[in-house]
């Protein structure tokens, strides 16, 4: 092995692969961009709509009663769930997220269990047998319990921070992988 060469030896369980779910849910430019939508978009034209209906319903425009609570109604409804979905909708991702991490784990795969990450000028290597070169990796970030090196697309090697000794070993092993990624993306 090269002297460059930074080594880590972790396990990984089915909460690993949720919280790089939640990572990348959090962090996708995809998932950014349709928050916004809902936010921009989606959220205005429900307030108007539940104003609407509100208005609709109380301001006697409409000398049909049955209209009016009917036109009212349907605005006040469509506004509501509106607001719901934007309080609710990502705790109910982050549900079915879990639930199906928990599935698609619970059979034998090659994430589950031992791994020994071997950081080097050439990539990363799994278990000294699947490498994933520099070209392939985006970036390299962290969480409170995670350090995830990112991989086009919508991948990452994950590192439990439980595999160092303490806040010192995490950092130097950030900096050195860092270093690596750095020098290795110059000579490309």
């Amino acid at each position: 092995m090269n002297t460059n060469t930074v080594n880590i030896k972790c396990e990984l369980d089915v909460n690993d692969a949720i919280a790089w779910n939640y990572y990348y849910l959090e962090n996708s430019a995809q998932w950014k961009k349709n928050w916004k939508l809902i936010r921009f978009v989606f959220m205005p034209v429900m307030a108007i709509c539940f104003v609407a209906g509100i208005i609709y319903l109380t301001s006697g425009v409409n000398t049909d009663t049955i209209s009016s609570v009917i036109g009212g109604g349907i605005g006040i409804i469509i506004g509501a769930g509106g607001f719901l979905y934007y309080l609710y909708y990502p705790n109910i991702l982050r549900r079915r997220i879990r639930k199906t991490a928990k599935i698609a784990y619970s059979y034998k795969n090659n994430f589950i269990g031992a791994h020994k990450y071997s950081v080097s000028p050439e990539g990363v290597r799994d278990n000294d047998e699947t490498i994933v070169k520099w070209t392939a990796i985006e970036n390299i970030a962290q969480t409170d319990a995670h350090v995830f090196i990112l991989v086009y697309p919508k991948k990452a090697i994950i590192i439990p921070k439980r595999a160092f000794p303490d806040d010192a070993a995490i950092r130097q092993f950030v900096q050195n992988v860092r270093d690596i990624f750095q020098a290795a993306r110059k000579t490309v």
